[in-house]
Parts: structure tokens; sequence; C-alpha cells
């Protein structure tokens, strides 16, 4: 379906905001995304998940969208896999991430990116046995491709699409994320594990490798001058919110990304997505016929 003029932008998190599950997507949320996309509203979907990961969700959506992953490392036209933006990192960077890992007392995952089967590369020892046990189990059921080495110079790349560190405390994940910022110049935000709840993601990817650029380079890229809308549960959507007319979190979001908020949704194990989008609508409706 083409549409001569559009209404405007939806840019979607997945974890935790239109999806509570790892490979699936209620088929209500289904249903009610494909109805606005029919009504002339672009979808671009922006998740810190992988390509394979991010689009087991994503495959259950009848229409054409954008998917920008990896927290917009990668930006890609769907279904026609073109590639919009694209922001790799370099592998030099890698002895300044193991010093701080390793002062840290952790280790790190390198994801090579879609280009490359999103296959990763780490080194065991640098875990401690209940990191070890938990990225084991995590690689295991998401389905990821794990390489162990002894090296990180013996990887066969010279690019990759972002870092992973793994956290189970607050404190530590933070510290991690400060460091990698201030040292190394990336963008490093900390989120929940959607996996488990009770661990940390810490995901360096490329400074201008964001939600926000990645927003951003949507709506140059489609000259858009509609209304933008854009929901997230989770910090590293804080900068794609920032972006948009109407916020829209999630209930069970960290109280700093409920500060912004224009609405509060329920949380996405209730399909909550449906009545915060909806309330975004009525929001712009009211907006026009103030402005008429």
């Amino acid at each position: 379906m083409i549409f001569e003029s559009f209404k405007g932008v939806i840019a979607l998190d997945i974890d935790g905001t239109i999806t509570d599950q790892a490979h699936t997507i209620h088929h209500e949320v289904v249903s009610y995304l494909k109805e606005l996309y029919e009504e002339g509203w672009k979808f671009v979907f922006i998740t810190g998940r992988s390509y394979q990961w991010g689009f087991r969700v994503l495959t259950h959506l009848p229409f054409p969208y954008t998917f920008a992953f990896q927290n917009g490392a990668l930006i890609l036209e769907m279904p026609s896999l073109k590639i919009l933006s694209k922001k790799y990192l370099k592998n030099v960077i890698l002895s300044q991430m193991e010093e701080i890992c390793q002062e840290e007392n952790t280790g790190f995952t390198i994801y090579s990116g879609w280009e490359y089967q999103d296959v990763c590369f780490y080194n065991p020892k640098h875990f401690s046995a209940e990191l070890s046990d938990y990225i084991r189990g995590r690689y295991l059921k998401l389905d990821e491709k794990w390489f162990s080495i002894d090296n990180y110079n013996d990887i066969p790349l010279t690019e990759f699409l972002s870092l992973k560190c793994f956290a189970s405390n607050p404190k530590a994940a933070f510290s991690l994320s400060h460091r990698i910022e201030n040292e190394m110049g990336l963008h490093a935000p900390v989120n929940r594990d959607p996996y488990n709840q009770a661990y940390y993601v810490i995901q360096a990817t490329h400074p201008e490798a964001n939600k926000g650029e990645a927003l951003k380079t949507f709506i140059q890229g489609n000259s858009n001058k509609g209304p933008v809308i854009a929901a997230g549960d989770d910090l590293n959507d804080l900068s794609m919110l920032r972006l948009a007319d109407i916020k829209v979190v999630m209930d069970d979001a960290p109280d700093q990304l409920k500060k912004t908020a224009d609405i509060i949704a329920p949380t996405a194990s209730k399909n909550g997505i449906i009545e915060g989008l909806e309330r975004a609508l009525r929001i712009i409706d009211e907006r026009k016929l103030s402005n008429d």
C-alpha cells in the first residue's frame, strides 16, 4: 500500500514496549499497528537487540517498516534490507576496552553485526563463574552464536557493531557505563536485561549510534512534516523520546524515564502500547482542533 501523504512517524522500542516476550508479539498489538500503518503512519523500530533477535519479533508484522538495531548502529529498510545508516566500531579500541573491563573485574563480548550473521566473540577467562553461567544460559536461550577466543586480536574482523558487558548489580553496571563513555567516548547506556531482569546490560556503540540519532536519521530520510510519537521503557530510549512530539513511557520504566513522559502506558504484559498510542493520537487530534 502506497500513500500520497503520511500522517507522521511512530518510533517504538521492542523489549518491554511492544512485547514482553523474547521471540513473539501479541496478535492484538500486530493488528493495531497494522491499522495505524494503513491510516498513514510510518514505523521505525529502534532496539538494543541484535538483528537476529529483534527480527524474530518484527517478522510477525505484515507491513513495511524501518529497523534500527543495537541502538541504531545499523538501520535497515524492511523488507528490502537496504542499509540506510551504518556506524560500526574499529577493532583498534579492543585493547582499551579490555583494560577497563579487567580493572572492573569483568569481561566483554563483541557483537559482530548483521553482515556477519551476528556472530559474537568473548574470552571466557575474563568472566566470573556467576556471570559465565548467566551468559551461557543467555546465549543458548536467545540462540546467539558465541565463540570463545584467547586473544581479542585474533578475531577475523576489522570492524563490528557493538560491545556488551553484563553485571548483576547496578553499581557495577553504571561504573562500567561511566568509564566506557568518559574514557572511550562511546555510547554505553545501562539497561535491565530483558532475558533476565536481575541482570544489567551495558551496550557500547559508536558515539553517534544511539536511539535519538537513529530517529533523527529516519525523520530526515523521509522528509517527515507530521508529528512524531515515540514509546520506550528503559534508559537507552531517552534520546529517542527527547525528539518526539508525544512521549509514551511504559509503567514499569525507570523513574528518570517516566519524568519525561506525556503518557504513562500500561506494561507490555498488558499490551499497553495500544492504550499508549491511542492516547497519543487523541492528544494530536486535540492539538489540531485547538490550532484550527
